[in-house]
């Protein structure tokens, strides 16, 4: 009787222990797949909230184009995503990445946002300049230009150059 007594509480003591490594095994691996559900879900809902068109182009020739964005989405986008967003801008055989760089450096984009707060919001309107592509002359009547934000929601167009 003092033997069945031991061996069922060695019994119970090993099945306690056994679920307790069981658990301090699985729950870690439960809530890191949660949280990385949640930050998928997060960063999707944020890319579907993020929206804008392009609503005019403008450039008549030599190295110089301008483009203007507006915020149409429901989220209000930092100047930081501005400035580390990517320009592609394509004419003739040449097509290139330029960069942000608020100096006017050859190769790299600037913009004017109205008003100065830190935030591009909904129903303003942002201005892309490119002094300088680095690329040469425009010397072809079409210029293909697309703008990504660092979420990749991005926007592109194709036009003519003026005059």
């Amino acid at each position: 009787m003092a033997s069945e007594a031991i061996s069922s509480s060695i019994m119970i003591i090993g099945a306690v222990l056994g679920a307790a490594v069981l658990i301090t095994a699985i729950l870690p691996a439960i809530f890191s797949a949660g949280d990385t559900f949640g930050t998928v879900s997060s960063s999707a809902e944020q890319k579907l909230r993020t929206d804008f068109r392009i609503v005019n182009t403008y450039t008549a020739g030599g190295t110089t184009v301008q483009v203007w964005l507006k915020n149409v989405g429901n989220n209000r986008i930092s100047i930081y995503d501005i400035q580390s967003s990517d320009v592609f801008i394509g004419y003739g055989s040449k097509y290139g990445r330029l960069g942000y760089n608020n100096d006017e450096v050859d190769g790299t984009f600037k913009y004017n946002l109205e008003p100065a707060d830190g935030y591009w919001d909904i129903g303003e309107t942002v201005e892309i300049f490119i002094k300088n592509t680095g690329m040469g002359e425009i010397g072809t009547n079409t210029v293909t230009f697309t703008f990504t934000l660092p979420n990749s929601v991005r926007r592109s167009v194709t036009f003519s150059k003026t005059g």
